[in-house]
C-alpha cells in the first residue's frame, strides 16, 4: 500500500506543478514517508500499473539480494490524470521540461524524435545488456546513433483470419497479394464482406506493409533508407504503391469505408463484428489478448500477404523504458535498465504480459495460432512502425493519410502530402 499511496502523493503534487493556477489545487500537499525502512526510491512515469509493478518485481527477486540493497521504484501513472484532460504523451514533455525528477519513464514512438531534440534521452549504447536485443527491436530502439529506450515487449500487427470461411469458399489464407486479391474477390462474389477495417492501424498497417515492405525486404535497404532520411528520394517512391493498394481495396468494395472510418481498434464493436461472421478478417496485434474470445470458428493470426513474392508484418518496440539523462538516481536506474534487459527476463516479460519478447528470438507467449506470423517477425527485414534513422514520422502520418484516402483524398494528393511533410520534418530533426 505505501507504495501506491506515494504514487498517488507525486501525481498530486505534479498536477500542481503542471497545472499551477488551477482552481481547487492543493498548493502544499503533505507527502508521507517512511523512514523506519532504509530505501533507494527512483522514480518511474508510465501508462498504467503493469510496467511498475514488473519493474518492482525485478526489483525485489533479482536486484535487491544480487546488490544487497533495497531498491524500489515509485511510479505515477498518466490515468490518474485522465479527468483533467492530459494524455500521457502530453503528460511527459510536460514533466521532462518542468525538471520534475522522472529516473524512468516510458516514451512512445510517435514522441522519439521530438524528446531527443530536446535533449532528453540518455545514450543506453553502452550497455552490455543491449546486445540481448533482436536485431529489428534494437533498430528500432536507436535514434541518431543513441540507443534511446530498451523495449520490454515487442508488438507486431498482422491479420486474424476466420479459416473456417474461407475453407466454406474452397479457399486457404493466402501467402502472396495475388492470392490475397482472389480471397478477396471470391468472398465478394459470394455476398461476404472480405476485410472489416477500423480507422487507425486497419487501414494503415496494409499500406505500410504493401509500400514499405519492398525497402525492408531489399538487401540494399540501409542504402535506399539512408536516401529517405536524407530527402535524395520521396516517401511517395513507396507509400504511393502502399495508399494505392489501400484505393483497390476502397474501389472494389473489399472493405466498408463508412463503417471503417467509424470504428476505433481491439473495441468490441470490432471484434464482435468479426466473431458474428460479418467479414472475412481484420487487422489485430498479435498478443494472448487476440485469441481470448471464443470464436465459434477456426482463427488464425499471420503476416500480411501483400507483397508479390510472399508476406510481411508491420512490428513496433513496446513499453519502451528509457532513462532520464537529468536524473539525480542515475546509476540505479541504468542497474535497473540492465537487469530488466537480460534474455531471461525479457522473455519472461513476454509471457506475462502475452506478447512476444523483444531478445534474441523474439520467443512468443504461447500463441500457437500466430505461429506463422511470429515465424515471419523472428526472420527480420518487417516494417517498423516507426524508423528513427528516417528523421521524419512514419506511423502517425500514414495513419492521418490513410483516413484522407478513405474520405475521398486521392492517392496523388496524399502523396503529395507526405511528400511535403517528410522535407519538414528532415529539417527539423535530421540537422543532428
Amino acid at each position: 500500500m505505501q507504495k501506491r499511496r506515494s504514487g498517488l502523493v507525486t501525481a498530486a503534487l505534479v498536477l500542481c506543478l503542471l497545472c499551477g493556477g488551477c482552481t481547487g489545487a492543493e498548493k502544499n500537499p503533505k507527502v508521507y514517508l517512511d523512514e523506519n525502512e532504509a530505501e533507494v526510491a527512483v522514480s518511474l512515469f508510465a501508462q498504467g500499473a503493469d510496467i511498475s509493478d514488473l519493474i518492482n518485481d525485478c526489483c525485489t527477486n533479482v536486484i535487491n539480494p544480487k546488490y544487497d540493497i533495497n531498491l524500489i521504484v515509485y511510479s505515477d501513472y498518466a490515468n490518474f490524470y485522465a479527468d483533467e484532460g492530459y494524455s500521457y504523451r502530453e503528460l511527459l514533455l510536460k514533466r521532462l521540461e518542468s525538471g520534475l525528477p522522472d529516473d524512468l519513464y516510458v516514451i512512445t514512438a510517435e514522441d522519439v524524435l521530438e524528446i531527443d531534440r530536446k535533449g532528453y534521452i540518455y545514450d543506453l549504447s553502452a550497455l552490455a545488456c543491449i546486445n540481448n536485443l533482436s536485431e529489428d527491436a534494437l533498430q528500432q530502439s536507436t535514434c541518431n546513433g543513441k540507443v534511446f529506450s530498451v523495449p520490454l515487449s515487442y508488438t507486431s500487427f498482422g491479420l486474424l483470419w476466420n479459416v473456417d470461411m474461407l475453407h466454406r469458399y474452397g479457399l486457404e489464407i493466402p501467402e502472396n497479394v495475388d492470392e490475397f486479391w482472389n480471397v478477396c474477390e471470391t468472398l465478394k462474389q459470394n455476398g461476404i464482406l472480405p476485410y472489416g477495417g477500423n480507422r487507425d492501424f486497419g487501414i494503415s498497417v496494409p499500406a505500410m506493409c504493401a509500400g514499405l515492405g519492398p525497402l525492408y525486404r531489399n538487401p540494399k535497404s540501409e542504402e535506399l533508407v539512408e536516401a529517405l532520411a536524407d530527402g535524395e528520394t520521396s516517401v511517395s517512391t513507396y507509400m504511393k504503391d502502399g495508399f494505392q493498394f489501400l484505393q483497390t481495396m476502397i474501389e472494389n468494395e473489399y472493405l466498408d469505408v463508412e463503417r471503417t472510418l467509424t470504428t476505433l481498434p481491439n473495441t468490441e464493436e470490432e471484434i464482435s463484428f468479426f466473431a458474428e461472421e460479418k467479414c472475412a478478417f481484420i487487422s489485430s496485434i498479435c498478443r494472448k489478448t487476440a485469441f481470448s474470445q471464443d470464436f465459434p470458428f477456426e482463427v488464425e493470426m499471420t503476416a500480411l500477404p501483400v507483397l508479390p513474392d510472399g508476406a510481411v508484418c508491420v512490428v513496433g518496440a513496446d513499453q519502451r523504458l528509457a532513462v532520464n539523462p537529468r536524473s539525480d538516481r542515475l546509476n540505479e536506474a541504468l542497474m535497473i535498465v540492465e537487469n530488466m534487459c537480460t534474455i531471461e527476463t525479457l522473455n519472461g516479460v513476454a509471457e506475462r504480459l502475452g506478447k512476444v519478447s523483444s531478445a534474441q528470438g523474439n520467443k512468443a507467449a504461447t500463441l500457437p495460432q500466430a505461429d506463422r506470423l511470429v515465424a515471419c517477425l523472428s526472420a527480420g527485414r518487417q516494417v517498423p512502425n516507426q524508423d528513427f534513422s528516417l528523421h521524419f514520422n512514419t506511423w502517425n502520418t500514414i495513419k492521418e493519410l490513410c483516413v484522407k484516402l478513405c474520405e475521398g483524398a486521392s492517392v496523388d494528393e496524399v502523396c503529395r502530402e507526405y511528400d511535403g511533410r517528410q522535407i519538414q520534418e528532415i529539417a527539423l530533426y535530421g540537422n543532428k
